[in-house]
């Protein structure tokens, strides 16, 4: 996995998936779910990645997570998460907040970040 693109699209599964167990259970992801979701993502888009990429993309998430939850800019709520993945759990780029997520994924991984 060495296109941005890709990165930043797991990235920002991973941090939606962060906000969201959060927003809908007060607490975030335990390891073990972080693990699961990196490998249905990679598997249901045919794509591997190393352990040490898959650590980095996970803690990457889990930061990026908790600065937007605490900056209170993406999701305020139970009702605002709900519209961040479809109804099959790919990641809805229609939704306004996926996409300022999205950026914000694009933006920390870009070289010098």
């Amino acid at each position: 996995m060495h296109r941005l693109e890709l990165k930043a699209e797991l990235l920002c599964f991973l941090t939606l998936s962060e906000i969201v167990a959060f927003r809908t259970g007060g607490a975030w992801l335990r390891v073990d779910h972080l693990v699961e979701s990196t490998r249905t993502w990679l598997r249901r888009h045919d794509h591997h990645a190393d352990w040490h990429l898959r650590i980095k993309l996970s803690r990457m998430a889990a930061d990026l997570a908790c600065r937007l939850v605490k900056a209170d800019d993406i999701a305020h709520g139970r009702r605002d998460v709900l519209g961040f993945f479809t109804s099959d759990m790919q990641i809805n780029f229609a939704s306004p907040q996926v996409i300022v997520v999205y950026a914000q994924c694009v933006d920390t991984l870009m070289p010098g970040h």
